[in-house]
């Protein structure tokens, strides 16, 4: 009897415990998940990933494959800070055919800090919509596809070399407002002019921000001299490297 008692006893506290860790499981905030694996392709010609890190800014060759009549290249990087960096200037040697630096450069992933306390992941070919999350600090990168066209016949069986030469934070006509990160700046400066606002100028003419009149800071010098500095700062990074990864099979 006492035996059965001790079992009955040790199967309560099984059970305590179990319910005890869901509890407690359920309360965590959900995990950024990188890479997940519905975008880790299985096509690649290199088994191992490649690293170069220069500057203070690791850059991993994840995978290299041919699309068509191009070639491929899927390279990771940290992203320095809270800019919206790119890889900028590319160079690829083909072994005893040549040098090739006009390369097409395609998003694919990006975990990037939104505001000073929100990061977000977005993953187009997984998700549309970006997950964002408050959080102190994470270790954020982006993801994009190098593409070269235009190579030799059977560039495939080459030895090959990648180069990136340079970063930068240039914002593009086209994305202006999103490549400067207004979110970010519109915080950033809240502590000292609450309820600031930018807007995106667009028109055939025009392509910038503007402070909103609406937020009452538009005739402002000061918050416009704040705001200055962050956008030329937004929009004037660059790292210089050579990173250099060998594609090896």
């Amino acid at each position: 009897m006492k035996k059965t008692e001790k079992i009955l006893t040790m199967l309560v506290l099984l059970g305590l415990l179990t319910i005890s860790a869901c509890a407690k499981n359920s309360e965590k905030t959900p995990e950024i998940v990188e890479n997940p694996p519905t975008n880790l392709a299985t096509t690649s010609w290199i088994t191992e990933s490649v690293q170069s890190t220069q500057s203070g800014v690791t850059i991993e060759l994840l995978h290299v494959t041919q699309r068509g009549e191009d070639l491929v290249l899927r390279v990771k990087f940290g992203l320095p800070d809270w800019r919206n960096w790119y890889i900028s200037k590319v160079k690829l040697t083909l072994v005893g055919e040549g040098e090739y630096g006009d390369a097409k450069t395609v998003f694919f992933e990006r975990l990037y800090q939104k505001t000073p306390n929100t990061y977000c992941l977005y993953q187009p070919s997984y998700n549309e919509e970006e997950k964002c999350l408050t959080n102190n600090e994470m270790k954020t990168y982006q993801i994009d596809e190098l593409i070269f066209g235009g190579l030799p016949d059977g560039f495939k069986d080459k030895e090959m070399v990648l180069e990136v030469l340079e970063l930068s934070t240039a914002p593009g006509e086209e994305t202006y407002c999103e490549d400067v990160r207004l979110p970010y700046i519109e915080e950033v400066l809240s502590g000292d002019y609450p309820g600031l606002k930018l807007e995106c100028q667009t028109g055939e003419n025009s392509t910038g921000y503007r402070i909103s009149e609406e937020s009452g800071y538009a005739d402002d010098p000061e918050a416009k001299q704040a705001v200055e500095a962050l956008i030329e700062e937004a929009a004037s990074g660059k790292l210089t490297g050579l990173w250099t990864l060998e594609v090896s099979r």
